[in-house]
């Protein structure tokens, strides 16, 4: 089954760009976020704010080290659920306190995401289509 999401603004950006609903689920816990999907994110990458909420122990999770466009960032690897429209699917997934998007939740990236569709961007028509 195909999804299809209209590009969006967000923040202060007036750029439309690729953002979807995704929810995030780890045991009965969930929360909706919008992320963006970035096949440049080599994970998928949220900000560590959402563990709270999703009543995750950072202590017991592997941290690391990641790299992007906007610098270096400590990083905690949690294996949740993404959910798209209601459909779920397992990943690991990076949380990290150096990361705050402005408005938005994360980063939908190859990692996890990718793996699991095939991700069509189309910036002519504005969408973006998960198969």
């Amino acid at each position: 089954m195909a999804h299809t999401f209209k590009y969006q603004t967000t923040g202060r950006s007036r750029l439309p760009r690729p953002f979807i609903p995704l929810t995030l689920r780890h045991k009965d816990r969930t929360v909706k976020i919008k992320a963006l999907v970035d096949s440049g994110a080599d994970f998928c990458m949220f900000d560590g704010e959402l563990t709270r909420l999703l009543d995750i122990d950072l202590t017991k999770l592997e941290k690391i080290n990641v790299t992007g466009v906007t610098g270096a960032a400590i990083g905690y690897v949690a294996h949740i659920e993404i959910g798209v429209e209601g459909q779920f699917f397992p990943t690991p997934a990076i949380f990290s306190f150096d990361y705050s998007p402005d408005e938005f939740g994360g980063l939908a990236g190859q990692l996890g995401f990718f793996d699991t569709y095939i991700v069509e961007f189309n910036r002519k028509a504005m969408n973006v289509v998960l198969k």
